[in-house]
């Protein structure tokens, strides 16, 4: 009983050692989250609680009414200035003997506008928008809604994304709180707020459209002759009208879920279809977090180059198989070439995701950031075997 007691009584110290350990690593992890997240809400202030829903329905009016409440007065209207060179039109026979005889220029510089909105993210200023309502832009100036305008400064955008951070003078302006855009449920109610057209108006009145969450994660690929592809997008039946273009999609909570972006119209453009198009806000988030930090957004960077497999290339190397990208090439010094990925290997899976052409890869490291792992299954010599790649910022074109 005595030798019991004994080592009961040594191990005792050992204990207490152990729990004040735990006890301070604790303490340390909370320090750190808790600044992390005062960190992200020094940019992003929520708004305390949550809208109390009154009314019944699935449309409740007192929603929608308290919502357009909390967010309107931090949608803005965006007014961007660019020069073009147009020819000179001749009001009478005169001046176009004038024009043909060269005493009045045959063409001219004019500042033409573009309309969009914008939200106030920040009380400080801080504004977002769509990439291409800036896109271009000589002068930018955002008209509050109290109706006073003011000069606006770029921060940086990103294309890929079609997001834009502006700034403009001030303190304690209203701002929009964000909600979580990745607890959106199909069906759940919305509205789109913006503030479209405000030279036709005396006033600068924000417009709000309700509807619902048509579809999430939808592919949009541009039409005509771009190129560009809209990824993860929201689909919503809420009438995005022209100028509502980097306006915010809310919540019935009262929190922005989305960035109004464009939408399907018929052929000759004159009408909506009811198929809106929103950037997530968490998206939005990414983007923007990494403008204030970088400047610009830091595109990723794999350094493969591969092709999609065809019907040749599986007979001639025997890959039992017909859907993958076979890597033709390494780009020297790239993520890839670190990883241990050879020429003639064929990927078949990233991120737990079946690979059969070159959009689905896109679309999985689509919204990758800087430093971010990316797993891929490939297929080498008749065997698979898993390769962890990690992300870098992608080389400047020269």
């Amino acid at each position: 009983m005595k030798e019991f007691q004994s080592r009961w009584a040594r191990a005792i110290p050992w204990i207490i050692g152990i729990m004040f350990g735990m006890s301070i690593a604790l303490t340390v992890v909370n320090v750190v989250m808790l600044r992390r997240a005062r960190i992200g809400q020094a940019f992003y202030p929520q708004s305390s609680g949550s809208i109390v829903l009154g009314g019944t329905g699935l449309f409740s009016g007192d929603a929608m009414v308290a919502a357009r409440g909390r967010i309107g007065p931090a949608v803005v209207s965006i007014t961007t200035l660019r020069t073009r060179i147009v020819s000179t039109r001749a009001r009478s026979s005169y001046e176009w003997w004038q024009i043909m005889a060269g005493r009045i220029p045959a063409y001219q510089k004019k500042k033409f506008p573009i309309y969009g909105s914008g939200l106030l993210v920040n009380p400080d200023g801080y504004i977002i928008t769509n990439e291409h309502v800036v896109r271009g832009a000589e002068e930018i100036y955002v008209t509050m809604i109290d109706s006073t305008e003011v000069p606006a400064t770029l921060i940086g955008m990103a294309a890929e994304f079609d997001v834009a951070l502006l700034k403009i003078e001030g303190s304690g302006l209203p701002y929009a709180p964000f909600g979580d855009s990745d607890d959106l449920d199909i069906g759940e109610p919305v509205i789109a707020i913006g503030s479209p057209f405000t030279y036709l108006f005396n006033d600068n009145q924000t417009t709000v459209t309700a509807g619902v969450i048509s579809a999430l994660h939808r592919d949009v690929k541009e039409t005509g002759e771009g190129v560009q592809i809209f990824k993860n997008m929201i689909q919503t039946d809420a009438v995005i009208n022209p100028g509502n273009s980097g306006g915010p999609l809310v919540s019935m909570k009262g929190e922005v879920v989305g960035i109004s972006t464009f939408v399907f119209s018929t052929a000759s453009g004159s009408s909506n279809i009811g198929m809106g198009f929103a950037i997530p806000s968490n998206t939005v988030k990414m983007v923007i977090d990494e403008i204030r930090q970088y400047g610009h957004f830091r595109n990723v960077w794999t350094g493969l180059v591969v092709s999609e497999l065809t019907a040749e290339v599986v007979e001639q190397f025997g890959i039992p198989f017909r859907t993958g990208l076979v890597v033709i090439a390494l780009e020297e010094g790239g993520p890839a070439e670190e990883a241990g990925i050879e020429v003639g290997d064929v990927i078949v899976e990233m991120d737990g995701v079946s690979i059969q052409n070159s959009d689905q890869a896109g679309r999985v490291i689509f919204g990758k950031q800087v430093g971010d792992d990316l797993d891929i299954v490939l297929w080498r010599n008749g065997s698979t075997r898993l390769i962890r790649l990690k992300l870098v910022e992608a080389k400047e074109e020269a």
